[in-house]
């Protein structure tokens, strides 16, 4: 074999050799990202515990609590005292607490009072409760009517249930403040007076 053919002959081989050693490195990445992505996606399956209390609490399956961030800033709140015009954990008003959970939750900045987040101009209201969504406000008074000054609001939860700071006390714990009560219960029947929409809030959910 002349000097040529075994200088090819040993390209050729190296040639080989680089190739086996690339297609093993690529063969080990493709294993490695397809962990990470088993990984995230059982991440991303998995039921919380906050999931399982408030699915417990609202009724629903663990996995339609979402998104998480709203039921954490419930959950940090929860059972703190109703007082009017309060804005901290000693004590918080209806309207506050909306436009608290708003902003934390959502990115908006809604109106700081009930009347105000009812009358404002891109507030969408309507009456039906069948065409409620997660994130509606609703407003409420003492006799449900719409030519009373609005007094108090709370935020549209899903399958009738919903949050809001009440002078209320709970029927079970005999508390008021931060709460989820159940809308369809008589009380809130007869002070309902309409829910409202505000602009971005399905696409704000759907980022989350």
């Amino acid at each position: 074999m002349n000097i040529f053919c075994k200088t090819l002959a040993v390209f050729i081989v190296l040639i080989g050799m680089v190739s086996c050693g690339g297609a093993k490195k690529a063969q080990e990445e493709a294993l490695a990202q397809a962990r990470k992505d088993s990984i995230a996606r059982a991440q991303q399956n998995a039921i919380l515990p906050i999931q399982k209390k408030y699915g417990t609490i609202l009724s629903v399956s663990p996995k339609e609590i979402k998104p998480v961030t709203l039921y954490k800033f419930i959950d940090n709140w929860m059972d703190t005292p109703y007082k009017m015009g309060g804005e901290t954990k000693d004590g918080i008003d209806c309207s506050f607490f909306s436009q608290y959970l708003f902003h934390d939750v959502f990115g908006h900045l809604i109106e700081r009072t009930a009347q105000k987040q009812y009358d404002a101009p891109d507030t969408d209201k309507f009456i039906g409760q069948e065409f409620l969504k997660l994130g509606d406000l609703l407003f409420f008074n003492e006799r449900g009517s719409e030519h009373m000054p609005i007094t108090h609001v709370g935020v549209y939860l899903g399958n009738d249930r919903f949050v809001h700071s009440t002078a209320r006390k709970e029927t079970n714990s005999g508390k008021n403040g931060v709460q989820i009560s159940v809308l369809s219960k008589r009380h809130w029947q007869k002070m309902f007076v309409a829910a409202g929409r505000k602009p971005g809030i399905t696409k704000a959910l759907s980022n989350q």
